[in-house]
């Protein structure tokens, strides 16, 4: 591996760019600042990305946060290419893509705050692991932190038995094509071949049933790769340890909490002591059936604490795309109000305080609230009618509150107010950048760093009229105009009408949904 202009399986078959919203830098800032760090902060930091692709990760960073710096590196030099065409398009100068192999990095390359590294570990030979690592220990800030992302097992056990046969189907096949095709065809037939009553069988229709659901080049460079390999949790820290680094945390904060499991479970793993984290997470990963690992690393000479302080969430902005799973509840009548949760469990609650705040972050979802807005919030929501009855433990109670639900994922937290600002306008502003990116393509970004599917091109036309100087009349007459007319030229007025209402009704719900999914920043 150099990096010369050789092509690579990547440039034949480029691998789908997309955003991870667990390795924004304001997410492992949040993280490590959790537990005790003091990371750089967000506006100002440098950011690292090892196999950046074409930039779809590293783009949306850079755009909102113009005295950031940013560099991609990536073997791939189509997607390089591809990527620095997007740059110039955006007039990006605080982002660099190169096309570079991991290998040729040394410590002369620059000091990073937060270095990402996303589908790359198990994808790469050996050595160029443990470069990797070394560069996390050379290049990475003395309170920066490290995002590495890689199969693990458990699960992977039952994903390599469906790797092995595909891949002993296609050994001689040269075209890639051809090759996807062969393994697609070859795990069907086997996990129909199985026997129905075996777990042997059970297995194969399960890897069967993940793999359709795949795209081709997903599946070609996941699964089709021969050199793929998984890890447990405990041997890329060992190894990162080698290295003069040291385990933070996963990227999933709920993934530390241990209230899911049933009581005797929950005794057993908080018996493990603070220095035995590794271990304890380890055999989460055993009971789980982890199958891909989010690993945090930093300096092994950091401090952290592994106690949250109780304020902790008082420096918090929270947001949450749920709501509650039956009807609606009167946060003060004490009755239960069900939630859902990301990982589809469900809980319920029936305090007051926890049920406003829940129900308050759901109206406004996708801005965010600091801790003190919805702290006024819910006491204007709970005692709206006599405001002597507000508590003066509800600050605490609602901090309490925000930690748990964020330990069972039913909201999101961090120390920057992530998503669109509240504003009340007539005139819809989009993201610059979601306008710009439907100019090409029906994936954007929204302002949560999260990918989002347009249905069409003329959705993508509505979007790119969302520049705040046009209100809701002028929109449609806009797209009504754009929109194709009949072949007849004798349509009479009523049938126009009716024309300019469905325009009208196609760009209202398309404003409700934008603004739902994060795409208007105003």
């Amino acid at each position: 591996m150099t990096s010369s202009s050789s092509p690579t399986l990547y440039d034949e078959i480029p691998y789908p760019g997309g955003v991870f919203p667990s390795t924004h830098p304001e997410h492992l800032a949040t993280i490590a600042s959790l537990y005790g760090m003091n990371p750089m902060p967000v506006d100002r930091c440098r950011v690292l990305e090892l196999g950046c692709g074409f930039g779809a990760n590293l783009l949306p960073m850079a755009f909102h946060y113009p005295q950031a710096r940013f560099v991609g590196i990536d073997l791939s030099a189509t997607s390089i290419t591809r990527g620095q065409q997007n740059l110039a398009a955006l007039g990006l100068s605080n982002i660099e893509l190169r096309h570079l192999d991991i290998l040729d990095i040394g410590p002369d390359f620059g000091e990073f705050d937060y270095i990402i590294s996303h589908g790359v570990y198990s994808w790469v030979p050996d050595i160029v692991r443990g470069r990797m690592l070394a560069i996390f220990k050379a290049n990475l800030s003395p309170q920066g932190v490290c995002y590495v992302s890689y199969n693990a097992y458990p699960f992977s056990h039952a994903r390599n038995l469906a790797r092995d046969m595909v891949l002993f189907h296609t050994r001689g096949i040269t075209d890639s094509r051809n090759k996807i095709a062969q393994a697609r065809a070859i795990l069907h037939f086997l996990s129909d071949a199985a026997r129905a009553d075996t777990v042997h069988g059970a297995v194969l229709r399960e890897q069967y049933t993940r793999v359709s659901k795949m795209a081709d080049e997903f599946f070609f460079h996941d699964d089709l790769n021969e050199a793929a390999q998984a890890f447990l949790l405990y041997q890329v820290v060992e190894r990162a340890q080698l290295h003069g680094l040291q385990y933070l945390s996963d990227a999933d904060f709920a993934r530390s909490d241990l209230d899911r499991y049933p009581d005797g479970v929950r005794s057993v793993l908080q018996g493990f002591p603070n220095e035995e984290l590794v271990a304890r997470h380890q055999y989460q990963d055993f009971i789980d059936g982890f199958g891909f690992r989010r690993t945090l690393l930093c300096h092994d000479d950091v401090m952290l604490r592994r106690t949250v302080p109780p304020d902790f969430m008082r420096r918090c902005y929270f947001t949450s795309a749920s709501s509650a799973l039956e009807g609606k509840s009167n946060p003060t009548d004490g009755s239960e109000l069900q939630f859902g949760t990301r990982d589809k469990s469900i809980f319920g609650t029936s305090h007051g305080v926890v049920k406003a705040a829940y129900l308050l972050l759901g109206k406004v979802w996708p801005h965010a609230l600091s801790f003190y807005e919805l702290l006024k919030l819910t006491r204007l929501e709970l005692y709206a009618e006599d405001e002597s009855r507000e508590q003066e433990n509800d600050a605490e109670t609602l901090a309490e509150a925000m930690y748990n639900l964020a330990c069972n994922d039913a909201i999101s937290f961090s120390l920057y107010p992530r998503g669109p600002a509240a504003s009340a306008t007539d005139k819809p502003l989009a993201s610059l950048l979601a306008r710009r990116q439907s100019e090409t393509d029906t994936v954007v970004v929204n302002l949560l760093h999260q990918s989002v599917r347009l249905e069409n091109p003329e959705i993508c036309r509505i979007l790119q009229l969302l520049d705040g100087t046009r209100d809701l009349d002028q929109l449609v007459a806009e797209v009504h105009a754009r929109r194709p007319r009949g072949h007849s030229h004798l349509a009479d007025a009523a049938a126009e009408d009716v024309n300019t209402d469905a325009t009208r009704d196609s760009v209202q719900n398309f404003l409700i949904q934008a603004g739902k999914l994060g795409l208007l920043a105003r």
